[in-house]
């Protein structure tokens, strides 16, 4: 993975609504966008991921819920094709909408 920036794409299930609310509100304040109701997009590499890892994973329940974080080139970020109306803001993530 050398050569480009590099975006996380975080996706969660979490079955506690308090819970899922402060994942959700720590993903934005590490600078994250959310895109679905489960799902977070942000520039960032491995450093990012692991702080992503670290702070979910202090709140979430590991019997039931489950937070993913990939890493993944720009490029890729670049090629994601969306179709309908994303819940963020996707100006600081180039992609083509549909």
């Amino acid at each position: 993975m050398h050569g480009g920036n590099m975006y996380l794409i975080v996706v969660y299930d979490i079955s506690n609504d308090r819970i899922r609310l402060k994942v959700a509100n720590k993903l934005k304040y590490l600078g994250l966008t959310r895109v679905q109701r489960s799902a977070f997009v942000g520039r960032g590499g491995l450093a990012l991921a692991k702080d992503v890892v670290r702070a979910s994973g202090r709140l979430i329940d590991r019997e039931t819920d489950s937070v993913i974080v990939f890493i993944t080139p720009d490029k890729s970020i670049k090629q994601a094709l969306i179709v309908g109306t994303p819940l963020g803001d996707l100006r600081n993530v180039s992609v083509r909408v549909l």
